[in-house]
């Protein structure tokens, strides 16, 4: 393992330009602008009410205030000791419960974008937990007059879309299609939540015509002087290329999963406890996000500066993904063979290769002689 930590000035290969770059291909109509959402803020506050701790956060302390102060008297609606139990007993939190409120259409109907199945919107939820759980969500939205407290903020929610769109302009939405080799099926949704502080979740929603809505739900948690929220891009971005990065990573990782048991329990177990702690409770999730955000510092790499990139990095080994810097050269290979790999799945070989070996240098280091 003791490679993994070489001087990273020297070992973090730059990155070269993508043979099979066209320049000339605009997606841009694939990405609506950033805007609030009114599932996304009900459902935030929803689990607030029901005590989640992710969805407690008060970085945005006078409109968190406002939350509590106009619904803390509807804690007593169903819904809310429903939802409590949810997360209880079926583990329906984090991005649970951000996959519930872009599965469904627009209130006051809520209507399912696709049908419900014990593995839609999450299998945290189930189905009929799913269904009940709509049933609720519409009598809270009338009783609560949900309407009436998104009103009260539309100039702050404004406000928040004018500040976010810097961030917006500055992603290259083209690098998605260039880095995986797959374009879009559908489209690109950036919802910016105003409650959730530093809670960032993606994922999509795929149609029975394999068409997909692709998300990424990006928190607040820098507020100015003037009590308005504030998106600077170089703390805003990153996350950004993150969330989006999920709807292409996580169906990878769940088609290869078989191949990649072995070595992702196996760098999981000691690392359990720290992974845990970002609320990535088993290998698949880790393996997830460790591709991710391998994915981000190419992208860093490629249209930032070497410097962000390697800031990333260091984060990243920090948060215990110590295979990091092994994985992100790893891709430089990717990168530039693409006659060879005009995808990142055929590359998932290489990809499975290289955890084999850090599972095999894992074990090494813990194992302990009788």
């Amino acid at each position: 393992m003791k490679k993994h930590f070489l001087l990273i000035s020297y070992l973090l290969i730059s990155i070269a330009l993508f043979g099979q770059e066209n320049i000339n291909q605009d997606l841009s109509t694939y990405f609506p602008q950033p805007k609030v959402d009114k599932r996304i803020e009900l459902i935030s506050i929803v689990f607030r009410l029901a005590g989640n701790s992710e969805y407690n956060n008060e970085d945005f302390k006078s409109y968190t205030q406002d939350i509590h102060n106009y619904f803390d008297k509807f804690k007593v609606h169903p819904l809310i000791s429903f939802a409590s139990k949810l997360r209880m007993e079926k583990g329906v939190s984090y991005d649970a419960v951000m996959k519930m409120a872009f599965h469904i259409g627009q209130p006051p109907a809520f209507i399912p974008k696709v049908d419900f199945s014990d593995y839609i919107p999450e299998k945290r939820w189930g189905k009929e937990n799913a269904i009940k759980f709509l049933e609720l969500l519409r009598d809270f939205y009338t009783i609560s007059d949900f309407e009436k407290f998104y009103n009260e903020h539309v100039d702050l929610y404004s406000m928040a879309e004018e500040n976010f769109s810097s961030v917006y302009k500055t992603l290259k939405i083209n690098w998605y299609s260039q880095y995986y080799g797959v374009k879009p099926e559908g489209s690109f949704n950036v919802i910016i939540s105003i409650g959730n502080g530093g809670g960032n979740y993606g994922g999509k929603v795929v149609y029975p015509d394999n068409k997909e809505e692709a998300f990424a739900i990006m928190g607040t948690w820098d507020i100015d002087s003037s009590n308005i929220p504030v998106y600077k891009i170089e703390n805003y971005l990153p996350t950004l290329i993150h969330e989006f990065n999920h709807s292409y990573v996580n169906p990878l990782i769940d088609k290869y999963s078989l191949q990649l048991e072995s070595s992702g329990k196996a760098i999981f177990e000691p690392i359990s406890g720290n992974m845990g702690r970002q609320a990535y409770s088993n290998w698949k999730t880790m393996m997830s996000e460790s591709l991710v955000r391998a994915s981000v510092i190419r992208y860093l790499l490629k249209y930032d500066s070497y410097q962000a990139a390697k800031n990333q990095l260091i984060s990243e080994i920090g948060k215990g993904f110590y295979w990091m810097q092994g994985l992100v050269n790893l891709l430089y290979e990717y990168e530039n063979n693409r006659i060879k790999y005009p995808k990142l799945e055929n590359f998932m070989p290489v990809i499975i290769d290289f955890y084999d070996k850090i599972a095999l240098e894992t074990k090494s280091i813990y194992e302990i002689k009788k």
